[in-house]
């Protein structure tokens, strides 16, 4: 605290009344009242020929000093002393000063500042010093103008998210604190749950805090934890240090030593954390984090970790080598182009070997990771935008690697060429308009070689039938398997309106592929297959197809007198669409050739682009009619909730449709599978259901029937060009059928917030434990780094936080689809997972989140959790009863990351169940 600052104000109040005491000259905003002179214990003489004490002195004052008393305020001229009376207040700049009475003694250059006792005996109006974001309580504050000194008793102090408590404290001209029995706590009650105390502390302004004898306390009942003396770093700016590793023990790494290293404060905008492990038993690991920011720009983290495991097998031990990236970049900037990343990749026995049953224990039951690092950039006053992304998928289980490096987009925004030169907005012209699309990519995999061909090839290179390792040694066979090409979309349209209720859309698209190969063909007799050359050079094949559709919306109400329903709303939206696409494997266009694939003369008709990046374009005519009808139906019924039109909306069916297609150019089979969906919901949406299905027209016909060594049935069928309704059997056979119901409930409203808590908290220091402003309130500016850091971590990581405030929630989703294709016997998955929380009590909850797979009759992995709020401490129970991943963690440790390490922690990891 800059206590010089009070100073000013002494000698704003001496310059004040030192003066005559003359009412025509004595100008003043305040209202001086005098007091009884039994309170002030003595006689006050407003000679004139008090004019001579006046004292001439350069004024110090840098801006306007406001100070009041509610009620009263007054100088004694002969003792040369100011007293303040009631509720008073001092504020200069960004500083205040809040006392029930505050005394000035000119001649001894101090002042002082109490409190007051009721006749109950309780205070009233303890002295509070605030600057900035620092805030200090104190019991009496006595203050010396010339030594800038100062005695204090009492006091409580915010510190960097704790509390300081100090019964006697001495400050010298240095702002150094001395304090006599000194407590610091993360508490903001008064009377705080635990502390740590000190017989004398010393306190240095942004530096460390140096301790006498101090121990551990719990409602001031002294624990065993006694240390001699102590030394406690706390700048105001971070700074690097040492970090304590934490201890354990593991089954099959033996004793350990984990996450002890040294954090580097490199700079403001970026650190560097570096960590390691080591195990009795062999094992080791590193692991390197860095946090970097530019106000305004970016910010992000990059975390690099190895780990070396050694079995327990003692003849011949099997050494492990693993690593895992990930990288998090999120632009801030608002400008034209930015850059965003989301990498996450690594071996795949990574998170086997180091699960240590962590808030992030889905990472070790999940066998897929995706990564991207992507470029976005808008050219101003023009309708082009672009997009750049490297992407990769990592599957853990089968070992496939596949990288897209890169993807390229670029946009160009929907023009209307003639919508400024056609006086009339709604003429066709003016709303004819189109757009350009690019996309290209280059992929590479180590996967196998799906083989696009149906027919013998001659000149196959065997290793492309299996999954190769991603690894430099094989660099050369997975640039060979790699894709690449580029296509560009311009699609043209308009829409004009018929007969008033109709809109007609004619549409117009062109696509162009390019690629930097092409395929060639040739039959070789002597081997009875086709060899297949790649030919190296750009080669490009365009396509188009043109259509329309006719669509109209028709409303029905049906209305109702008597009743809670008052209404029905029924709205059908039907389409009619017609699409002409020409034949592209038509010799003409240079794309398709007909090849000779055996020695009985078959031919077949295969492209120069076959199972390439973008495919080629469609082979065969298609003059296909396109129809569907979609339904929304709603009720309005009356409802004494709504007062002011005493009624509500209910949805009945939020989209109930049919749809299917008929290719007049085709030869058989014309008519397309029927198509169906309905989704509605239940209980203003905390019951959602979604049904959707295709009917095949066609009958089929069973030729033979078998059964395999497992016992399964194999069937030998072939479709018809028969309708299904020609022989009574109905509109169509199912061969899909996917339903889904999800449950999300949840009490229309939380409880209340307690507002009994903390009525002893301290008037004016902290906030609740562990509460952050919502997410459309956060602004990183007002905040430390610490605190900073910590509601970032809240925000990216919601799942290791509870809400308190619900009483319970629970989440249900069930689904099963059913396939059948013909006589063939019906596939049918299920899943059912379900997730909640539990309010016990008002600071205590259970969460659980499980499922049940239905193919092995099994739950899958079940979590059991439960959390409890301690005002400044918190207790969590993570608890995985059976399964692969059987494990417990419990944990309670202090709510503020100012004492982190003050916890005590206890878990079992599955390396512990099955090795």
């Amino acid at each position: 605290m800059r206590w010089f600052i009070l100073l000013f104000c002494s000698l704003f109040f001496l310059e004040a009344f030192a003066q005559e005491v003359d009412s025509l000259e004595y100008e003043s905003n305040e209202v001086i009242i005098a007091p009884d002179t039994a309170r002030i214990n003595g006689e006050i003489k407003t000679d004139s020929t008090a004019g001579n004490s006046r004292v001439s002195r350069r004024s110090d004052i840098e801006t306007t000093i406001n100070y009041h008393a509610k009620d009263s305020l007054f100088f004694d001229v002969n003792s040369r002393e100011l007293f303040l009376y009631g509720e008073t207040h001092i504020d200069y700049g960004n500083i205040a000063l809040d006392a029930e009475r505050t005394d000035v003694n000119w001649d001894k250059r101090t002042l002082q500042a109490r409190y007051i006792t009721d006749s109950t005996g309780k205070k009233i109006g303890k002295p509070v010093f605030t600057e900035g974001p620092d805030t200090y309580v104190t019991d009496d504050i006595l203050y010396n103008f010339k030594s800038e000194r100062a005695l204090i008793k009492g006091v409580v102090t915010e510190q960097q998210g704790g509390f300081m408590h100090g019964e006697d404290v001495k400050k010298n001209a240095e702002d150094e604190l001395f304090i006599r029995g000194a407590e610091y706590t993360t508490c903001n009650l008064e009377d705080p749950h635990f502390s740590i105390k000190s017989s004398k502390l010393k306190v240095i302004p942004n530096n460390k805090v140096v301790s006498g004898p101090f121990n551990m306390r719990f409602r001031d009942v002294p624990t065993p934890l006694f240390f001699p003396f102590g030394m406690f770093p706390q700048p105001k700016e971070k700074s690097s240090g040492i970090i304590v590793p934490s201890y354990g023990e593991e089954r099959r790494r033996g004793f350990f030593l984990r996450g002890g290293g040294y954090y580097f404060a490199i700079s403001d905008y970026i650190d560097l954390r570096l960590t390691g492990d080591i195990y009795s038993k062999g094992g080791n690991g590193i692991n390197a984090v860095s946090n970097y920011y530019k106000r305004y720009s970016f910010r992000g983290t990059f975390n690099l970790s190895h780990n070396k495991s050694v079995s327990d097998d003692l003849e011949n031990p099997l050494e492990t080598n693993d690593y895992w990236v990930r990288w998090n970049h999120t632009p801030e900037s608002r400008g034209n182009s930015s850059i965003s990343a989301s990498v996450s990749a690594g071996t795949s026995s990574y998170n086997d070997n180091n699960n240590l049953v962590n808030q992030d224990f889905t990472r070790s039951i999940n066998s897929q990771f995706t990564s991207n690092i992507s470029y976005r950039k808008t050219f101003a006053g023009t309708p082009f935008n672009m997009s750049s992304n490297l992407r990769h998928s990592q599957n853990i289980q089968t070992g496939i690697v596949n990288l897209t490096l890169p993807d390229l987009t670029v946009n160009m925004n929907r023009i209307y060429p003639f919508k400024q030169v056609v006086k009339s907005s709604n003429s066709p012209l003016a709303k004819l308009n189109f757009s350009h699309n690019f996309v290209a990519k280059n992929e590479l995999s180590n996967d196998k070689v799906r083989d696009p061909f149906q027919f013998d090839v001659a000149n196959k290179d065997t290793k492309s039938d299996s999954v190769i390792a991603f690894n430099q040694g094989n660099l050369g066979e997975i640039f060979r398997r790699s894709q690449m090409g580029g296509k560009h979309t311009i699609p043209i349209s308009t829409s004009m309106s018929v007969l008033k209720y109709f809109t007609i859309n004619p549409t117009f698209n062109y696509t162009d592929f390019w690629y930097t190969k092409e395929l060639q063909y040739e039959y070789l007799p002597d081997e009875n297959a086709v060899r297949v050359d790649t030919v190296d050079g750009f080669s490009r094949a365009g396509s188009w197809s043109t259509g329309a559709s006719l669509n109209t919306r028709i409303y029905g109400t049906a209305f109702f007198s008597k009743g809670k329903i008052q209404a029905i709303r029924h709205v059908m939206t039907p389409s009619v669409s017609f699409n002409y696409s020409p034949d592209f494997s038509d010799s003409k266009y240079g794309v398709y050739s007909d090849v000779q694939v055996d020695s009985d003369s078959t031919f077949q008709r295969v492209s120069k682009y076959q199972g390439f990046a973008y495919g080629s374009p469609s082979g065969g005519e298609s003059k296909t009619i396109g129809f569907s009808l979609s339904n929304n139906i709603e009720m309005k019924v009356a409802s004494k909730k709504d007062t002011v039109n005493g009624f509500k909306k209910v949805k009945l069916f939020d989209n109930l449709g049919l749809s299917s297609g008929y290719n007049i150019a085709a030869d058989s089979f014309k008519l397309s599978n029927i198509n169906f969906n309905a989704r509605t919901s239940f209980f203003d949406g905390k019951i959602s259901v979604n049904v959707t299905g295709s009917l095949d027209p066609y009958e089929y016909l069973l030729i033979s029937e078998t059964t395999n060594s497992q016992g399964n049935r194999i069937v030998n069928q072939r479709r018809l060009n028969r309708f299904t309704w020609n022989n009574g059997n109905g509109v169509g056979r199912l061969s899909n059928l996917n339903t889904s119901l999800s449950f999300n409930l949840s009490p229309r409203g939380s409880r209340k917030n307690n507002t009994n808590n903390d009525q002893n908290s301290l008037n004016g220091l902290g906030s609740d434990q562990g509460t952050i402003p919502p997410d459309d309130q956060v602004g990183f500016d007002g905040y430390s780094d610490h605190e900073r850091q910590q509601v970032e971590h809240i925000q990216n990581n919601p799942e290791m936080y509870v809400d308190f405030a619900v009483p319970w929630t629970l989440r249900m989703q069930y689904s099963i689809n059913r396939t059948q294709r013909g006589f063939q016997d019906a596939s049918i998955r299920q899943s059912f997972q379900f997730s909640g929380t539990l309010g016990l009590t008002d600071k205590t909850q259970l969460t659980f989140n499980s499922g049940y797979d239905f193919e092995a009759k099994d739950f899958t992995t079940t979590r059991l959790g439960i959390s409890r709020d301690l005002h400044c401490w918190t207790m969590n129970f993570d608890w995985v009863p059976f399964g692969r991943f059987q494990s417990y963690f419990l944990s309670i440790r202090v709510k503020s990351a100012v004492l982190q390490d003050l916890k005590l922690e206890k878990r079992r990891s599955f390396f512990d169940f099955f090795n």
